[in-house]
């Protein structure tokens, strides 16, 4: 865990706690991957069968800058890369893009038809994919083929701004873990979580329930209040 503090401190000294475009995903289903062919510099449209509720991304916007307008996403790779970006439509269907570089035949728009639903799934596996992984921590299940740590909420940061604390710690095969975590404003004012500035070694994905954190109350208990929230890291062969 002392590793994970350590990432936490420069991450947060990096600019964690700013105002910024809320992107946070609290998608029930991703579908198949969807590949989608880049190149750097240039910007690619991506059109939804509907308009784009929620988008996710585990890349900083100085490597990918994504603009969303309507049903229509805008993509521009500065350098690259692959990566995946995840979005939700407003008809509650989400879509796994995964992002690939292509020079030659990367288009400068395409169109994505609405999925079928995936049936009978393999179940059962002794290792879930980042998608699957991301639709467990989303809707409170224990991801499958992983050994859960549930911890006495421990923090990684406190610096009288803002705390987060670790809830609880999966493990899966081949090193990978995924994080359930509590971010709580400690101060008067509303602050804004944007995690496009997270930043971590092998950091496959992340989301939040909410990036927006109140203003703490003076008595938090009560009335329920909206200046915690729940977020959820997955990544990959993490050392202690």
């Amino acid at each position: 865990m002392k590793i994970l503090k350590r990432l936490f401190y420069s991450m947060i000294i990096s600019g964690l706690v700013l105002t910024g475009k809320a992107d946070a995903s609290n998608a029930s289903d991703y579908n198949d991957e969807i590949t989608l062919r880049l190149k750097a510099g240039m910007i690619t449209e991506a059109e939804f069968p509907d308009k784009i509720a929620n988008v996710t991304k585990s890349v900083t916007s100085e490597i990918l800058q994504i603009e969303t307008l309507g049903n229509r996403i805008f993509l521009l790779p500065i350098e690259n890369l692959e990566s995946q970006v995840y979005v939700v439509t407003q008809d509650n269907v989400s879509y796994c893009l995964r992002l690939i570089m292509d020079e030659a035949q990367a288009p400068t728009r395409i169109k994505i038809e609405k999925p079928h639903q995936a049936a009978n799934e393999e179940q059962g596996r002794d290792t879930a994919n980042t998608v699957e992984l991301m639709k467990a921590l989303l809707t409170g299940r224990q991801p499958p083929g992983s050994v859960s740590s549930k911890l006495h909420p421990q923090d990684i940061f406190n610096n009288a701004k803002l705390r987060i604390t670790v809830d609880e710690v999966y493990e899966l095969q081949g090193g990978t873990k995924a994080f359930v975590l509590t971010f709580e404003n400690l101060i008067d004012k509303p602050v804004v979580v944007p995690i496009e500035h997270i930043e971590l070694p092998g950091l496959l994905a992340i989301s939040v329930d909410s990036q927006i954190l109140e203003a703490r109350p003076l008595d938090t208990k009560r009335k329920p209040s909206k200046h915690t929230t729940r977020a959820y890291m997955i990544v990959e062969e993490l050392t202690q």
